[in-house]
């Protein structure tokens, strides 16, 4: 190989190019884009004897295709899959002599090969092995590159390296190496891909698909809705997608899959290397000793994050002017065969599709006459004043809608607000609120009650039936031009049972309630949640006013009779607790001072300030032992009281 200066960087040029226009077998037959983020792609090839099929594929989907890649060859079997590893500009210079910065350079180049063996021809032709490159001053304090070299009569020469020589190596196997070395630096500069190549054993002409998953834009839904009369509307569903495969699709069939797959990755494209234990080297002269080191290394894979679809909040209700002629919407020109299976719904699009990588296209979806009812639908918790206007969809297609955006017109005014719907399974009905109803009202009135409604006293123990009771009170003020159909949601609380008229529509998270307004009507509905708990409590530990209410529900005279005996002895028991707990607190105040008194007493000399702490201090004792008496006397008093409590609890 023979190199001018100045000439090395030019070669890798068209070896970008090269790679660039590598050829690839298997165009893309058709796609099944997945609302979970991924998209299946089939490819289809022509095949002959042991044939080998490459594709070309971006370098972030080898992952995704190392673990999802099958073969459908009804002929044939799989030999193997290959490419070239993650990181081959590392691998091929990590045992070289040279880097690939040195590629650059042809001073640096020949540094790196010193005692190679070269042919220099320019002015006159030399052969020798290279010692190495120095730089010399010349003209106007330029640096110039000095070949020096060791001839094979022992002389060494200075030759410059400029563009009059040019220099040839005569190690074939560095030659070749060189050579191979560029190749792979000329890749590296676009390193954004890798060719994969897939050997399989059959015999025959035939056609083979090659299917795998990778990584896609999410596909989105957006509904259109012309409201109708008589309780119908016009629903057309778009869908849209993205090509970001990275190449062209042309001719392609495109399924759209509605289901939430479950997606996973892992870096298959990535070497690992396992930690081994090192063994020490013993240099001692005693007996050999083994000392082992322990290493751990961890590696993070990163992930993706779900992006969350935010949920659209109720337009304004807008004034528009009466439209010249009912809203319509022209029909999709072809109908998309739906396939409703056990956890996903796949929309396969008539026709075929030629879409470029980086375009966005919408199609229609779904054109559909569905039922419709306006209701207005309030949130009872949520301290609004008024409902919000919605449309209940009833999904009576035989397909389930995909989650999505939606546009609603009025058929005769047009645009009225957006709203959202969540994925709709076939026979489900749902309300989706697009705009304030300002001319309704709704104020609230909650009351909390607590009844009990049971007593049973056994072996000391109460047991207690309580009945929980939210009561609300809806007050509803019609709108004044016109009749409204207002729906009351309430969230479903987990134990309670619910309870009102005009109950219907309710959902697995919320309880509804219909209400029926004419013009200017006014409507009071009430709505009840009820529980029953059972309590058990120790009578020995129950307060008094506690004992006291059992007494007031209890329905057996008896039962009531011994409740408020207990409940008044407990009082005077709990009374008696008191006066000891005040005693006793007086007492630890008294001798805490006389602990004071005594230190202060240390610490003075003889005199008056000493005469007045004894006087103190004797004050202090004679208190502390009126308080030991009045304690002793309390204690007495709550032994008789504890007797008392016992005594009736054992006659329940």
């Amino acid at each position: 190989m023979a190199f001018k200066r100045h000439l090395l960087p030019v070669l890798l040029f068209p070896l970008i190019c090269s790679t660039a226009l590598a050829a690839v077998n298997g165009p893309v037959k058709s796609v099944i884009l997945s609302s979970g983020g991924l998209s299946e792609i089939v490819r289809s090839a022509n095949i002959g004897d042991n044939s080998e099929i490459t594709i070309n594929v971006p370098l972030d989907q080898v992952d995704d295709i190392l673990k999802s890649l099958i073969i459908r060859d009804a002929n044939g079997k799989v030999k193997n899959l290959s490419l070239a590893g993650p990181s081959p500009l590392e691998e091929t210079f990590r045992t070289l002599p040279f880097t690939v910065d040195d590629l650059n350079s042809l001073p640096r180049l020949l540094n790196a090969v010193k005692g190679t063996g070269i042919r220099v021809s320019g002015a006159r032709e030399v052969e020798g092995s290279i010692l190495g490159v120095e730089y010399q001053n010349g003209a106007n304090g330029a640096q110039n590159a000095v070949l020096l070299l060791l001839t094979a009569k022992r002389e060494i020469a200075t030759i410059p390296l400029d563009n009059s020589i040019s220099i040839e190596i005569l190690d074939k196997v560095l030659n070749d190496k060189i050579a191979d070395a560029t190749l792979v630096a000329g890749k590296a500069t676009v390193d954004g891909s890798r060719t994969i190549k897939i050997e399989l054993d059959g015999h025959g002409t035939r056609t083979v698909d090659i299917s795998y998953v990778v990584s896609a834009p999410i596909w989105k839904t957006s509904y259109r809705m012309v409201t109708g009369e008589n309780g119908t509307a016009r629903l057309q569903a778009w869908a849209i997608f993205e090509n970001a495969s990275g190449e062209d699709w042309n001719d392609v069939s495109i399924v759209l899959s509605s289901g939430k797959p479950v997606t996973l990755k892992q870096a298959l494209h990535r070497r690992y290397w396992k930690d081994r234990t090192e063994l020490v080297v013993d240099t001692s002269a005693k007996n050999p000793a083994i000392a082992s080191l322990s290493a751990s290394r961890r590696q993070k894979l990163g992930s993706d994050q779900d992006a969350a679809a935010g949920y659209a909040a109720p337009a304004p209700v807008m004034e528009m002017q009466q439209a010249q002629r009912p809203i319509e919407m022209a029909p999709a020109s072809m109908e998309t065969a739906v396939d409703e299976q056990e956890v996903t719904s796949n929309f396969t699009l008539p026709g075929q599709f030629d879409l470029k990588n980086g375009e966005t296209i919408s199609v229609p979806l779904i054109d559909k006459d569905v039922k419709a009812e306006m209701v207005s639908v309030y949130q009872a918790g949520s301290n609004a004043e008024h409902p919000t206007a919605s449309v209940m969809l009833e999904n009576d297609s035989g397909s389930s809608f995909p989650q999505g955006i939606l546009t609603v017109y009025d058929g005769k005014s047009g645009y009225v607000g957006d709203a959202q719907i969540a994925g709709m399974p076939s026979g489900e009905k749902r309300a989706a609120s697009f705009a304030l109803d300002q001319k309704v009202s709704v104020g609230t009135d909650t009351k909390p009650q607590r009844m009990i409604t049971s007593i049973k006293v056994a072996d000391g123990v109460i047991h207690a039936k309580t009945l929980l009771r939210d009561v609300t009170v809806f007050t509803v003020n019609g709108a004044a031009d016109g009749d409204r159909t207002v729906l009351i949601e309430q969230l479903k609380r987990p134990g309670w049972t619910f309870k009102a008229e005009s109950t219907g529509d309710s959902t697995l998270t919320h309880d509804r309630v219909r209400v029926a307004l004419k013009a200017g009507e006014t409507k009071t509905v009430e709505t009840v949640n009820e529980q029953t708990q059972a309590e058990e409590f120790a009578l020995s530990d129950a307060v008094p006013q506690m004992i006291t209410s059992w007494a007031d529900a209890a329905e057996d005279p008896e039962v009531k009779a011994k409740l408020k005996e207990l409940a008044e002895a407990r009082t005077k028991q709990v009374e008696a607790q008191g006066a000891l707990e005040r005693i006793q607190q007086e007492y630890d105040q008294v001798a805490e001072s006389q602990d004071r008194t005594r230190e202060n007493l240390r610490a003075v000399p003889n005199g008056d300030l000493q005469s007045r702490y004894l006087v103190q201090m004797g004050q202090e004792e004679d208190r502390l032992g009126e308080l030991r008496k009045e304690r002793d006397a309390a204690q007495k008093v709550i032994g008789e009281f504890d007797k008392d409590v016992t005594r009736i609890i054992r006659t329940f």
